[in-house]
């Protein structure tokens, strides 16, 4: 289960989830739930633009390219 929750209501909760046998396994700040959404969207992207090159509807790039900026 993943809910999201204010930050000031992170001790309450965990004490109800712990004082049900639960475990609380991670919190995961706003921050660095960006970062990851920010992460897999550029994965996403680059294997969309792999697949355009696979079927020729977009050029690859050579290393030369890469390391000249282009």
């Amino acid at each position: 289960m993943t809910i999201r929750i204010p930050k000031k209501a992170e001790d309450k909760l965990s004490a109800i989830v712990k004082e049900m046998g639960g475990e609380v396994i991670s919190v995961v700040s706003d921050k660095e739930l960006l970062k990851k959404q920010k992460l897999l969207n550029e994965i996403r992207q680059g294997l969309i633009e792999a697949k355009r090159i696979q079927e020729g509807k977009a050029k690859g790039y050579s290393i030369s390219d890469i390391f000249d900026g282009k």
